[in-house]
């Protein structure tokens, strides 16, 4: 259908820009990897629903849309939601596969544990005397389980998270080298962890890797153990592609991640480390940011799939010819 439209110049100047914005490569995506905290979540640490609709479009169009978090998979899922959770379940035969605990573990499409990264005891226990020393309060994940000595109001930062609930397990003495640890996490007021952070990251340099999403934790993972191992570790497991992946974030735990992906984008309100690194940035998380991005890569080139969603219009780019005052302008809408 063609509908003609008056545009004075000046509107017509915005509308050449945004034309001009469309990647004209037409990208192939067949995967997303979507951080979830300051990335798929607002502010509020919801759902927006122009980001769950779009989510709900891209697995319709047969794209493999799956979570790469430094939560657990129960905290993510605790995190997007039953309709997002639902849609993931229904597209991948009851399971939740994805990349989590910043990729140290990580299930298969099928829902298996494709890889798994722990810390050493002789790790664990580095970390346990520092924390004494500093007097910073420190948890430890267990897959989907979250361990603390005692409960404190550090340990209830993580509540807004709608990560498991820490469990007491009195001193770290009962668990290190009884039950595998996949990260530490420092849990303190953004000063201290400014203060602290330089002190970790000599004590773990050459034997772990330290890394922040959020500015009063710092997390602790074994070795070289990162989001973007986990994702190649996700993609190996059923010949997957980053040439074709599209990857989303906002944190320093998400570089690797980025730099990998041929599709790197960063959000709008991403740390400058890694905006430095992304292809592409899209709108903050409070803008919708995922969504604008899902339609950008995924959804204007599935148009011909016969997907239509009632968030997007989906527009090709026109020809456009300036005249004097106003113009004419053709506009083909799908």
């Amino acid at each position: 259908m063609a509908v003609k439209v008056k545009r004075t110049a000046i509107e017509s100047a915005a509308i050449v820009k945004k034309v001009r914005s469309v990647p004209q490569h037409r990208p192939h995506v067949k995967y997303v990897t979507c951080d979830v905290d300051g990335t798929l979540l607002n502010s509020k640490h919801s759902v927006d629903p122009r980001v769950e609709e779009a989510i709900i479009d891209t697995l319709a169009c047969g794209v493999k849309f799956v979570c790469a978090s430094g939560k657990s998979r129960q905290g993510v899922l605790n995190s997007v939601g039953p309709t997002i959770e639902e849609h993931l379940r229904k597209a991948y035969g009851g399971q939740v596969p994805g990349v989590f605990l910043n990729g140290l573990i990580v299930y298969g499409l099928k829902g298996e544990i494709v890889y798994e990264k722990t810390v050493p005891e002789s790790t664990s226990w580095k970390i346990v005397n520092k924390a004494r020393e500093l007097g910073m309060t420190l948890v430890a994940y267990n897959e989907d389980r979250i361990l603390c000595e005692k409960f404190d109001s550090e340990t209830e930062k993580l509540r807004p998270y709608k990560e498991p609930h820490p469990e007491p397990i009195g001193k770290w003495e009962n668990v290190i080298g009884k039950v595998p640890l996949h990260k530490f996490m420092f849990l303190a007021p953004v000063e201290e962890c400014k203060k602290y952070r330089g002190e970790i990251d000599i004590l773990m340099e050459g034997e772990a890797k330290v890394t922040q999403a959020i500015p009063d934790m710092i997390e602790i993972l074994p070795g070289q153990g990162s989001k973007g191992a986990g994702v190649e570790m996700f993609l190996d497991s059923f010949g997957g592609k980053f040439d074709h992946l599209l990857a989303l974030g906002d944190a320093e735990n998400d570089l690797e991640m980025m730099s990998m992906a041929k599709y790197g984008v960063a959000m709008g309100n991403a740390m400058t480390c890694l905006k430095k690194v992304a292809k592409d940035i899209t709108k903050t998380n409070d803008e919708a940011g995922v969504a604008h991005a899902l339609n950008r890569y995924v959804l204007r080139n599935n148009s011909l799939n016969g997907l239509s969603s009632s968030l997007y219009n989906r527009v090709e780019p026109a020809q456009i010819v300036p005249s004097q005052k106003n113009e004419a302008i053709q506009l083909k809408i799908m």
